[in-house]
């Protein structure tokens, strides 16, 4: 399945505080403050977060 295609696990009001919204806004201190301790990562994008609540689709890291 393509990225385009893929079906996004969150809704649209917590979807601005997501790593990927907030890398498509150019939000880079905001990215490396969120994403400075990883304990998940994105089903979807594949991008690192401190916490599940910054991904679409979270999945803890082994």
């Amino acid at each position: 399945m393509r990225k385009e295609e893929r079906q996004m696990a969150c809704d649209i009001t917590a979807h601005k505080m997501h790593m990927c919204a907030l890398k498509a806004e150019g939000c880079s201190d905001e990215v490396a403050s969120l994403s400075a301790s990883p304990t998940v990562k994105c089903g979807n994008c594949g991008a690192l977060a401190n916490s599940p609540d910054n991904v679409c689709n979270p999945v803890p890291l082994k």
